[in-house]
Formats: C-alpha cells, structure tokens, sequence
C-alpha cells in the first residue's frame, strides 16, 4: 500500500528533446492534366527509355546468373550500358529543371522524377517476363529436340525454378542498382543545377531511390522485411504487432508525450487514467489532423528513437564529450537527457509489456539467427509463435515432420527449444535494448512505407505515353511533358495561347436550294463557285485556318502562337478577313444578278478567347473544340422576327443588337438572349475589341457625321498588317445595346451593355478617313 504512494521522478515530455521531423512536401497537383482528364501525360525521351530496358535486361541476367548471350559479350555490354545510361539520365533531368525553370513550376520537376521512377519499376517487371518466357523457350527447344541431353534439360529447368523463386529479391537489387546510378548523378551534376533554380531538393525524393520497398510487389513479405528492415511484423488480425496497431500504439506514446502538462503530471491514479485517454487528442478535426501529421513526422525519423531511448549511445557521447573537455554546462545537459532516456524507456518499456509486444519483440530477434533452417517449409512467423506459444508447439513439429522426406532433411527443434528457455530466463536489459532496435526499425519502415505509398499514389496520376495518337492529341491540347534529351528537342509548332474564331453563316441557304432545284441548277457548285472556293484563296493571307465547312456555313480560326509577336494580329486578321468575304460575295452577287441567278448574303460573327483550343483527332484529322465557335455561333445569327421588321435597311450598318428580355433574366443566364438583325454584317464580341485595341492604335471618333446622317456615333479606326505585309484600315462601330419590346422593337431604354459592328461600307472609311 505505501509503494502506491511513493514518490516517482516526473516523466520528461518531447519538448525536452531537439526532436527532428521528417517532413514530405510533395505534390503534383498544380499540373496539367491529361487527355483523360485523370493523369498527366508525360512523355519521357525514346532514347533514355530504350537504354532502360537494355540496362534493365543485362542487370538481371547478372542477378540471376543466367545468359541470354556469351556471358563474356554480355558483361562487356553492360559496362557500356551503365556508364551511358549515367550521361542519359543527367540530360533528361537537365531538361526537366529546365522545363521547370520555364514553367516556373517545381512541381514539373517532381513528375519528371517520379515518371522516371515509374518507368524503371515498369521495365524491370518486362524485362524480367521476357527472361521467364527466353527459360520456357529453351525448355521447349529442349524438349523438342531429338538427341537429348538430360543434364542440360535439367539445368534448363533448374534456371527456370531460380528465376522464378527469386523474382522479388531479383527485382529489388536491379532496381536499386538503376536508383543508384540516379544517386550518383543527383548528388554531383544535378544537385548544383537544381538548388540554383529551387532551392534544396526535398528529401523525400532523395531517399526513395533508396527505399526497397519501391521494388517490392509486396511490402509485408517476411524474409524482405527481415533482411531490409530487421522487422518481423504480425499480419493477422489479433497479432499486437500488426503494422496499424504498431502505428496506432506509437502515435499514442508520442501524442501523450507531447502535452504540455505531461511533465507536471506525477505518478498518481490521475496520470494513470491519463495514459489509457491519451489515443483522443485534443481539438477540432483540423487540430488533430495538424497534430497527427506532427507526430507522424517524428515517428519518421529514426534518429529521434536515439534521442529519446538510446542510453548506450548517449553514454558513448557522454565519454567523447570528457575526453573533449567539453564545458560543465554542455555535460550537465547531457546527464541531464540521458535521466529523462532512463524514465522513458521504462515508460515505453511498461507500455510494450502491458500490450504483449515485449516478448513477440524479443522472439522476432531471437529467431534471426537461425530462422533460415526451418524457412521453408515454414515462414517466419511460424517459428515467432513457436517460440513465444505452447500451443503452437506441437503442430510445428508434426508439420515438420510431415515434410523431412519432401525436403530431404531432418529438422532439429533442440535450437529452437534452447531458445525457448533462453527467453524465459532473459533480463530486462537486454529486452529494452531489442526494444530500442524494433523501434528504431519500426521508424524506418513506417518512413519508407509511407513515401512508397505517396510514389505508388502519384505514379498511378502519370501516363507514360508512347502511342502515336495520344501523342499527337495530348501535345495539341497542350497538356503533354516531354523530358527529352538534346537531339530529341523538336523544331515544331510553337504552342498556341489565344485564338480567334470566324463564323460565315449564309442566309436563306435553304429557299436558294430549293428554286435552284426547281430551275434544275446545281447549288452545291453554286455555293462552292461563289462563296467557298473564293475564301479558301484568301486563308494564307490572313494566317486563317478552316475548321470545318457545315453545309451553309463556314468556321475559320486564327492562332497566336507562343514567341511568335509577328503573328499577335489574330483580331484584326480575323477583322480583315471578314470584310474580305463580305467583298467577294458583293462581287460574285453582281455577275450572279446578271444571269438572274440567286444573291448570297452572310451574317459573320467573330469571338477571340485568350487561351488555346483543345483538340480530338478522327485518324489524321485534327478537330478544333473550342466555346468560342458557340458563341460566334450566336453572333453570326440574324432573328427571324427582327429581320422580317427590319425590311429595308437604308443605314450604313449592316449590324443592330436588342435586348428582348429583362434584366432580371439576362441575370440569370451566362447564355446570348439578344436579338440580332445581322444581313452582311460583323459583330465582334467585347473580349475581341479589347484585344485588338492592344494589337493595333485604334483612334476613336465620336459625335455626328452629317454627310451620313449620323448622330452621336461612336467610331475606332485603325490598320493592321496581313501575313504578307500589306496594312488595311479597319473601321469599328461601338453601339449601346437597348431594351425594347420583341413583338415590336418598339425602344424601352438603353441598358449598359454595349455591341461591336466591323464596318463593311466604303462610305463610311471615306468619311473616317476626312475626320481623322
């Protein structure tokens, strides 16, 4: 009863100890995606990915031991092969800190580099299929052939067996062979490039070139995890020292450790209680959140199980830092902190020995030395349980001895016995050092399964492209990333960043068709003679592309392309092309009038958007998508109900815009509800004449023009040069928008939208001309 009462020392909280945090700041997602919409397209350069799968196959045949060639030819190739693959990475990087430099986007240089990564795990399980199927090939050859020779039949079957039996241990050490290369060259050309441009290179990024579990189909696999990581964790469900419940434990151990009133909590019945609520920590879901990530970030640095439990190696320090003659404040600070690793490894100690986990700890590391005799037939965990369950006993034995004439082999069980008793008569010293060693263990690989799992999450968003077509659709909507080394660089197309759309809709195409049918005329040439063909002839002066021809209608584009200033006219081209369709058709509709065949009239929208299009190919046809057509669409259309009130039109404009709804309803609604009489008219949306009041000097005019009768007009007037270098004057009108009456058009008020018209009649350049 009085040792409940005696006094205790108080527990030292985190805040007591420099810990170190292991932070992983890593993300892709300010990138482009794909044309999938799910994944960004990266394409990696042909050459590099070629020297890959040439360095991958010669690895592996040196792992295994098994030649697809002269061994002698196939060693000399892979010297080759290692010192040219070093130079190759060291260009693709450069070029992707270059793209990244331009981009000014870390993150461009975190997909080059995961990218990569992905593809070396990728080709090493190809290659290592293409070795499996080269040893079943030869066993079919073998088996096929008619002086047969038994012992090479058997050796064929024997390296199909190993190949197959060590595929994973095979894989890692190829793909950490390959990440090592990618060390070498990090560390000495790239590391200096990179911390110019980005500053330090995230450690994350570093040490998953070391991580093995990036090479492992299965990151929980015993041997792998024993050999690599000195772990022997439990997978089933009631295992204390399952992976979850491991993590679950530590994260509790450090959340109770960091509260501030930790310290000051003495060994009382309270601070009992506080150790079994300390897995809820406090807050809001966002704290805890915070506060989880903190922990996790602690936990991730091994060096800090060091700090905190480690007294062997703060002993050594302590003797190092005499020898030193280290001053008498820095030596007791250092006893000082190896008192508080005392109090918490018994405080970890407890809480280990509470769960159960103590003496599974000492079994894994007592099994270590001999575990190998008896895997296979058994696995790893087998052996734990017998060593640390007596239950378990008897049915490893018999299972043993089931298996001694398959094997070969009699299984002695007197070690693991004498383990058995050796355990039972182990001290608590040596326990607590195991403990130091699991979890200093445990820390590493909760590191590296963690960054496995963040690589795995953002190699799933990367699509290596190497079809043709994807290519070609990914690099025209400008969503494709190339890392490419020098010679590879194409000369290409710049990319586009804005874009203007033309829209040539005819009027009446239909009632044209049917007279000229009834005359027996043929209204496709007719329509191809005077309206289509004509404007094909005037695309290269205007830099103007077709879209596609819809059977009365017309849609041409223009581009601006990056680094290309000298193209930057794509308003006013399209401006100039316009009139220039409104020209010939005037022509052609007067010899049309002389043999009494039908007039065309056009309505033209134009609308520029300052960003590129996104593309679709039908084979080798590239489609242009873009909502600009949709809304030149709107502007080329002329209502039916304002034309038929606007019979004659005796006013210089061929272009008039009303609004037929409220404004509550025009509100609402991003869609174009106006109503437009447009007959061999141009309506440029508003984006269209800010652009060109930056492509061109636009003079306005506003007030009355007698001669035209004209009042209060206002007028912008400017040139342009065409492709070829011939300037031409555009003459734009600016015209408020009014509220009217739609049965009518009877004039409620003026609103504050406003319409633009590209004006077409000589008599009003004539006049602009004299005014300005």
């Amino acid at each position: 009863m009085l040792d409940f009462f005696k006094f205790q020392p108080r527990l030292p909280g985190l805040k007591d100890f420099p810990m170190e945090s292991y932070a992983t700041d890593f993300s892709l997602d300010r990138l482009v995606l794909g044309v999938d919409n799910i994944r960004c397209d990266v394409r990696l350069s042909p050459t590099f990915c070629s020297a890959t799968a040439k360095l991958a196959a010669l690895l592996i045949e040196r792992e295994t031991g098994i030649w697809t060639g002269s061994e002698k030819n196939r060693l000399n190739a892979l010297a080759r092969e290692q010192e040219n693959y070093r130079q190759l990475y060291g260009q693709v990087m450069s070029d992707a800190v270059n793209k990244a430099r331009a981009a000014k986007e870390m993150q461009v240089d975190f997909l080059a580099q995961i990218a990569i990564l992905s593809l070396v795990h990728d080709e090493i399980r190809r290659q290592y299929d293409i070795l499996i199927g080269h040893c079943k090939n030869a066993i079919r050859r073998s088996d096929l052939a008619r002086h047969e020779d038994h012992k090479a039949a058997l050796k064929l079957k024997e390296n199909l067996a190993h190949v197959l039996q060590n595929r994973g241990t095979v894989q890692q050490a190829v793909g950490l062979a390959l990440c090592g290369y990618f060390r070498e060259i990090r560390e000495s050309d790239i590391r200096e490039m990179r911390e110019a441009v980005f500053g330090q290179d995230l450690p994350f990024l570093f040490d998953l070139l070391t991580n093995p579990i990036v090479h492992m189909d299965n990151p929980f696999n015993d041997h792998f995890m024993i050999e690599e990581y000195d772990l022997c964790l439990g997978r089933r469900v009631e295992d204390p020292d399952r992976y979850e419940m491991m993590l679950s434990l530590m994260r509790t151990i450090f959340g109770f450790l960091e509260m501030e009133e930790t310290a000051a909590i003495s060994w009382t019945l309270d601070r009992r209680r506080r150790e079994i609520t300390a897995r809820e920590l406090p807050g809001d879901d966002d704290g805890k959140n915070f506060k989880l990530q903190r922990l996790d970030q602690w936990i991730k640095q091994p060096d800090n199980i060091d700090l905190l439990l480690n007294r062997n190696l703060a002993k050594k320090q302590y003797q190092a830092l005499k020898r030193d003659k280290a001053d008498r404040k820095t030596l007791r600070n250092h006893r000082v902190r190896m008192k508080h690793q005392r109090l918490l490894m018994g405080y970890f100690f407890r809480q280990f020995s509470r769960t159960g986990l103590m003496e599974r700890i000492t079994a894994s590391y007592e099994m270590q030395p001999l575990y190998r005799e008896y895997c296979p037939p058994l696995v790893p965990q087998q052996v734990l349980q017998y060593l640390i369950n007596p239950k378990s006993r008897k049915l490893v034995r018999n299972r043993l001895k089931r298996l001694k004439q398959l094997y070969g082999k009699t299984f002695r069980m007197w070690p693991l016995n004498r383990k058995v008793v050796q355990m039972e008569r182990m001290g608590t010293r040596r326990k607590k050092a195991y403990l130091v060693r699991f979890l200093r263990a445990f820390c590493r690989y909760h590191r590296d399964f963690c960054c496995f799992n963040i690589y795995r999450d953002a190699a799933e968003r990367i699509n290596l492209v190497t079809d043709k077509k994807i290519l070609a659709l990914s690099k025209a909507n400008r969503t494709l990333y190339e890392f490419l080394l020098p010679h590879e660089q194409e000369m290409g197309e710049k990319p586009i960043i804005n874009h203007t759309i033309i829209k040539a809709d005819l009027r009446g195409s239909t009632d044209i068709t049917h007279r000229m049918n009834e005359r027996g005329l043929n209204p496709a040439s007719y329509f191809s003679l005077n309206f289509f063909d004509p404007i094909s002839e005037i695309l290269s002066e205007y830099d103007a592309h077709k879209v596609f021809i819809e059977g009365d209608a017309i849609i041409l584009s223009i581009y601006e392309q990056e680094d290309t200033p000298s193209g930057w006219y794509s308003v006013a081209r399209a401006c100039g092309m316009a009139i220039n369709m409104l020209m010939i058709i005037n022509r052609y509709n007067k010899k049309s009038q002389e043999y009494q065949l039908p007039i065309l009239e056009l309505g033209i929208g134009i609308c520029h958007r300052a960003d590129a299009p996104t593309f679709l190919f039908d084979g080798d046809n590239r489609i242009m998508i873009s909502p600009a057509i949709n809304l030149a669409d709107r502007l080329s259309g002329c209502h039916k109900t304002v034309r038929h009130i606007i019979r004659k039109n005796i006013s210089p404009f061929n272009l008039f815009v009303f609004q037929g709804a409220s404004d509550e309803e025009m509100e609402k609604t991003a869609d174009d509800l106006f109503l437009r009489y447009n007959v061999n008219g141009i309506e440029l949306n508003e984006a269209g004449f800010r652009k060109l009041a930056q492509e061109i000097d636009l003079k306005p005019f506003y007030g009355d023009i007698p001669d035209l009768q004209l009042e209060k007009v206002r007028l912008y007037t400017g040139k342009f040069p065409t492709k070829s270098g011939r300037y031409q004057r555009l003459v734009l009108r600016e015209a408020d928008v009014p509220a009217v009456n739609p049965k009518d058009l009877s004039q409620l008020h003026f609103t504050h939208r406003k319409y633009y018209e590209v004006c077409t009649r000589p008599s009003l350049y004539k006049v602009t001309r004299n005014l300005l």
